[in-house]
C-alpha cells in the first residue's frame, strides 16, 4: 500500500520473536508532511526476510491530545463506533469524534451518530481498503462528513480517531 519504503527499525536477538508485533509510525515521519503529525499508522510485522521485516497495515490512531484540544465548555462531543467490511472483504472497526458548536438536545446526537454511521456504511462499502486509509489520511472522508452533517447542526470539528483492523480478506490471511 504503500510501497517498499521503510518504516522503523526494530532490535531483536530471533528474527521470529518480532513476528506479530506493532509497529506505530506518524505520518509525517513516513510521508514528510509536517501538518499530519497527529495521525500514527499502525504495521503489524508478518514475515522475516534477512534483515528486513515485512508488514501490512494494521489500523490508524490518531493522537488523543489533538482531538482533546478541540473539547470545550458549551460544545457537545458525539463519538460513534462501527464496524464495517470494505469491498475487499477487510473487517475494520472505525471510531470518530464529531464536535459539535454547541450543548445539544439528545435527538440532535442521535441523529448526527445516525448520519455518521450511513456515511461511513456506503463509503466503506464502496471501497477498497486503500482508498479508505488514503481519503482517511488526506482528510477526505472527514470533511465530506463534517459538510454533510452540518445539515443537522453545525459541526466544529469532525475526526476519525481510530481504525482497526478486526480480520482480513481470506485471501490475504497468513
Amino acid at each position: 500500500m504503500f510501497g517498499e519504503s521503510a518504516v522503523a527499525e526494530t532490535p531483536a536477538t530471533d528474527p521470529k520473536s518480532i513476528i506479530g508485533r506493532n509497529v506505530s509510525v506518524s505520518l509525517s515521519e513516513l510521508f514528510g508532511e509536517g501538518s499530519k503529525e497527529f495521525m500514527n499508522l499502525i504495521f503489524k510485522i508478518e514475515r522475516v526476510s534477512g534483515r528486513y521485516a515485512y508488514t501490512r497495515f494494521n489500523g490508524i490512531v490518531t493522537v488523543r491530545e489533538y482531538i482533546a484540544r478541540f473539547v470545550r465548555k458549551r460544545v457537545q462531543k458525539v463519538e460513534t463506533v462501527d464496524d464495517f467490511t470494505t469491498k475487499d472483504g477487510w473487517k475494520i472497526r472505525v471510531k470518530t469524534v464529531a464536535i459539535l458548536n454547541r450543548n445539544t438536545e439528545t435527538t440532535i446526537k442521535k441523529k448526527m451518530r445516525a448520519h455518521i454511521r450511513s456515511f461511513l456504511k456506503e463509503k466503506i462499502a464502496k471501497s477498497t481498503i486503500e482508498d479508505v486509509v488514503r481519503s482517511v489520511i488526506a482528510g477526505n472522508l472527514q470533511n465530506n462528513i463534517r459538510k454533510s452533517g452540518n445539515k443537522i447542526y453545525p459541526v466544529r470539528f469532525f475526526e476519525i480517531s481510530k481504525i482497526e483492523v478486526l480480520s482480513l480478506p481470506k485471501t490475504q490471511k497468513t
